[in-house]
């Protein structure tokens, strides 16, 4: 038997084994697209991991091509034949990947108070693609991914590039996203895979209201504010630079051996001083202001109240974030929260701590260096 037999044998009886199990070998290329990324990616400005999901991106593009050229029966062979079974598949592993990627990414710029349901639509989108191949008609919901799979690696990797931040680079992926997943459609139409109704078609409207829809989030700050990120944050009793170190202490009236990173009751008397430190990650190379906006708890109106907006600038590059450092006096007790937000307002994080008499009771100090 020679080893040309041997591996069209192995191949074939993979296939099979395929076809008996194609639900579960389905989530098994979607979950390895996920592990794949948690294992290997690393910062949000690395040119390596970006030119891998790009090449990913692109990957997917000439698959989903391609399968509306077989779809349009334009391609014979045996080789292609052997091939199509394979495209399900390694779609879902792209498609897996990306969307991981994402999530990765943008978790580390999500205010969950803020942030929440653009989260959750992304984890739903994950879940989605394993059902893709399912659909009767895939295109448009493949058409979706395309477009927002995009549109998320471009809103990064254009402040990336440009060194800032600025919302017309978010429109712009949008358009980019629209652009490709438009160039798309126009493809399978000319292919006679995709049709236009009396009102239009369905895969145009859906993919105009999602670009729509991601602007409407941007402006309303629904969306975390890539590729920027708080990567420590908290309110202490005090806080001081030595050298390139803060040194950062609060007190605390637990017995526990282990401690929040700070504390989240801020023990007060009158002239204390609160002390607010971040440490924000920005790409290499970008520069931006960054600010603590102080707000207060307001019973009467069950609402929050801005006291302060404090700000210093960002220089990207280190692993850790920047770190900045701005301080408050004369608070009053209650509850108050720091909101970390870009000098255009967009949301980065949220510091709650509450305000409380400081005890007559004995407290403990706790030191951290950043």
């Amino acid at each position: 038997m020679t080893i040309s037999s041997s591996v069209k044998g192995f191949l074939d009886d993979l296939l099979v084994r395929y076809r008996q199990h194609e639900r579960l070998v389905g989530w098994l290329f979607f979950v390895s697209g996920i592990v794949w990324d948690a294992l290997t990616l690393r910062r949000i400005d690395n040119v390596l991991d970006n030119a891998i999901l790009l090449s990913y991106l692109g990957l997917l593009l000439f698959i989903v091509v391609s399968d509306i050229l077989i779809k349009a029966d334009r391609y014979h062979g045996e080789r292609l034949d052997k091939i199509k079974p394979w495209l399900t598949p390694i779609t879902q592993f792209l498609l897996g990947a990306l969307l991981s990627a994402i999530v990765i990414f943008y978790s580390r710029s999500i205010a969950w108070a803020s942030h929440f349901g653009f989260w959750f639509i992304l984890v739903v989108s994950m879940v989605a693609n394993e059902f893709l191949h399912r659909k009767i008609n895939s295109l448009t919901p493949m058409l979706l991914m395309l477009c927002g799979s995009s549109t998320f690696i471009l809103a990064w990797l254009f402040p990336v590039m440009a060194g800032s931040m600025s919302p017309w680079l978010f429109r712009l992926a949008c358009l980019a996203g629209l652009a490709l997943s438009g160039g798309v459609w126009y493809f399978a139409f000319r292919m006679g895979q995709a049709r236009i109704h009396w009102w239009g078609s369905l895969s145009i409207w859906s993919l105009v209201a999602f670009v729509v829809a991601l602007n409407v989030g941007y402006e309303k700050d629904w969306i975390p504010p890539v590729p920027m990120s708080v990567k420590t944050g908290g309110v202490y009793q005090k806080a001081d630079k030595q050298g390139d170190s803060y040194t950062l202490e609060y007190l605390t009236d637990s017995k526990f051996v282990f401690f929040p990173s700070y504390g989240k009751r801020f023990f007060y008397e009158p002239g204390d001083t609160v002390s607010c430190f971040t440490s924000v990650f920005a790409p290499s190379e970008m520069t931006e202001r960054i600010f603590h906006v102080w707000e207060r708890y307001d019973a009467n109106t069950g609402s929050w109240k801005a006291t302060d907006r404090n700000g210093f600038s960002v220089s990207g590059g280190r692993d850790s974030g920047y770190r900045g450092l701005t301080k408050k006096r004369n608070v009053t007790l209650g509850s108050w929260r720091v909101v970390v937000e870009t000098a255009r307002g967009k949301t980065l994080s949220r510091i709650p701590f509450e305000v409380v008499a400081k005890p007559q009771k004995d407290l403990r100090w706790i030191e951290r260096m950043k």
